[in-house]
């Protein structure tokens, strides 16, 4: 499995893009980035991506897509359809993205054009995302809005994704079903609301010796002993080595 991070800050990162990852240059896990740019620059057609897997609704996760729905349109009238799989909700809200970018004629012509298709989810749900099996988790961040992680099982490795998180019994459930998560770590040393910090982190590792840690959505340059620490257009081959 391939993967490749467009963007690895957290959200007012002042040095990194916001959240996106693309994995075996087919399926986006966020799409916060400026994906227009960053697919180009990752050497990636705005064609290749087939589907889009949303954690929740946060505009440092979301609002890229809307360059790439119109743009992809713009660029090939037939471009391959896209899929897109988040929280429920989500086809309101990327009516209203769409209509706030771009206004209801374009929404209307990307929707089309795409022959977009929206799959919500909560947690427990299983999915396939472009042949590959998922799982959605329900994640503890925002307390007005449906947030998920997700587990994606491709070319022989369980990939967990927890989008943002605080601790929760769920999250160890996605942990625990991985063989790779990339995780967020927005807090450098303290724990907090809303997201994890470094004692978080540190302590998933601990409990989850055999799940291989990647560090994205990061707040400061701070390492993490035995992870990786992923950043903008780092391209990873799992399982690692």
């Amino acid at each position: 499995m391939e993967i490749t991070f467009l963007g690895t800050g957290a959200a007012f990162s002042p040095d990194a893009y916001n959240a996106s990852i693309l994995v075996d240059r087919e399926i986006l896990l966020d799409a916060g980035a400026p994906l227009t740019v960053h697919l180009p620059r990752a050497g990636v057609s705005l064609d290749a991506p087939r589907a889009v897997l949303l954690s929740h609704f946060h505009a440092d996760h979301t609002f890229g897509l809307a360059w790439l729905m119109l743009g992809r349109v713009l660029n090939n009238e037939h471009t391959p359809p896209l899929a897109v799989y988040g929280p429920v909700g989500t086809t309101a809200y990327l009516r209203q993205l769409l209509d706030l970018a771009w206004g209801e004629q374009m929404r209307r012509l990307s929707w089309e054009r795409l022959r977009l298709s929206v799959q919500e989810l909560t947690g427990g749900m299983a999915f396939e995302a472009d042949g590959s099996h998922g799982t959605a988790f329900t994640m503890k961040h925002a307390r007005r809005m449906n947030c998920l992680g997700f587990t994606l099982e491709r070319d022989g490795v369980r990939l967990g994704y927890t989008g943002d998180a605080e601790m929760s019994p769920e999250l160890e459930e996605l942990v625990s079903a991985s063989d790779h998560v990339i995780t967020e770590m927005t807090y450098d040393e303290e724990t907090g609301d809303l997201h994890l910090g470094r004692r978080d982190v540190e302590g998933l590792m601990e409990r989850h010796p055999s799940t291989r840690f990647i560090i994205t959505h990061r707040g400061s340059d701070a390492a993490v002993s035995g992870a990786v620490m992923a950043r903008d257009f780092l391209t990873l081959h799992l399982p690692l080595r």
